[in-house]
């Protein structure tokens, strides 16, 4: 056998050998672990993900030649695989593969535009003078008698102390109020009136004009726990700067009892949901911190934000710094965790330092005070 015919058999053989190649083959092959752990449409895998880590988040289903992470949310089929992990071109992957390219898929889509921080303008006049008239009431309500039961929640459930709750200047609206829109400044609308229901009113402030009003209802039968009053600016609430990092959460409450307990060591913004996305005074903020804790809830909402918007953006500075013992800072105080220990651990410690504190102290052998020594 000639040279040209051995090496194009050679060709043909290495051809074959990837084209019968499944997605589960090609990832076990780059060292992946995967696990059987259904055995449904052909089989189903679990473990670590290779862009993000983690033990068990990625999903592969050999039977269809997919793979999916609930974390990061990469997704895709063997050629998507290799042009995302190793920056394979679309035809090289084909051709690593055994795959012939299709016409259809050479050409490039489109990139998303890119994401830019936008400014927030303020509530007009009108808005800001009747949302202080109203907060000035709430406040007062607030420290009556009638608001006893907030304060002992704030304190209890929250870990708000009486000062903390007056710097926030948060108050109380005993009962449902439907304002006149042009009172406020505001457009007319189908409703035809300004509401704001009764709860806890939580106001962000700049300087001493009130910018947004959020109120946080006790028990709603629609399901929206919070509503923000028409009209309110949707910029980040922010607490400190040139501090030794930034720590993101997401409900304002936990942003105040951050502030709280360690506002001499770190900034704190909070964003108000997992979704939402800094405005430009905050991100001019995020961009000078030296380091950026995102402690976004830990549900499946924050871990997606935290895997993909925020290393995205920031870089490398970005850690990934869940809660233990509770989905929030709030729950987490209030299941025994030293919030300020915590943050020390993030802000101060190496990359293993979250593993490390979880093992030490979320099954109760080692106090966070003498866990953080280990860190």
């Amino acid at each position: 056998m000639n040279l040209a015919r051995q090496s194009g058999a050679t060709g043909r053989a290495f051809l074959m050998c990837h084209f019968n190649m499944n997605i589960l083959d090609l990832i076990r092959n780059d060292g992946g672990e995967l696990k059987k752990a259904a055995t449904t449409n052909g089989g189903e895998y679990a473990g670590p993900c290779p862009w993000c880590g983690g033990r068990d988040r990625f999903r592969v289903w050999p039977g269809s030649g997919r793979y999916w992470c609930r974390g990061c949310l990469k997704s895709g089929d063997g050629i998507q695989y290799l042009r995302d992990l190793k920056g394979m071109t679309y035809q090289e992957a084909c051709h690593h593969l055994g795959q012939e390219p299709k016409a259809q898929r050479l050409t490039a889509r489109p990139s998303p535009a890119a994401w830019t921080p936008q400014d927030k303008e303020a509530p007009g006049e009108s808005w800001q003078k009747q949302a202080r008239d109203f907060l000035d009431g709430a406040i007062r309500n607030l420290w009556a008698p009638a608001g006893a039961s907030v304060r002992q929640w704030l304190h209890a459930e929250k870990g708000l102390s009486d000062d903390t709750i007056k710097k926030a200047m948060l108050g109380y609206a005993p009962e449902d109020l439907n304002a006149s829109r042009a009172l406020w400044g505001l457009p007319e609308s189908e409703s035809g009136r300004l509401w704001m229901p009764a709860g806890l009113v939580i106001p962000f402030l700049q300087g001493e004009t009130v910018h947004r009003l959020r109120i946080r209802r006790e028990n709603p039968t629609d399901g929206r726990r919070y509503i923000v009053v028409s009209g309110s600016s949707s910029a980040s609430m922010t607490r400190g700067h040139d501090k030794a990092g930034v720590v993101v959460v997401e409900s304002e409450l936990d942003g105040l009892l951050l502030d709280q307990e360690a506002g001499d060591l770190c900034a704190v913004v909070a964003l108000g949901s997992a979704q939402a996305k800094p405005d430009r005074m905050t991100h001019d903020l995020l961009t000078a911190a030296p380091s950026i804790l995102a402690a976004m809830d830990s549900d499946e909402a924050g871990a997606r934000a935290a895997w993909q918007f925020w290393p995205t953006t920031y870089g490398p500075k970005v850690k990934r710094w869940p809660c233990v013992k509770g989905k929030d800072p709030s729950e987490a105080r209030k299941n025994g965790l030293n919030i300020r220990e915590w943050i020390i651990a993030g802000l101060f410690g190496n990359e293993d330092s979250f593993e490390r504190f979880c093992i030490m102290t979320i099954d109760g052998r080692l106090p966070d005070q003498e866990a953080i020594r280990f860190i």
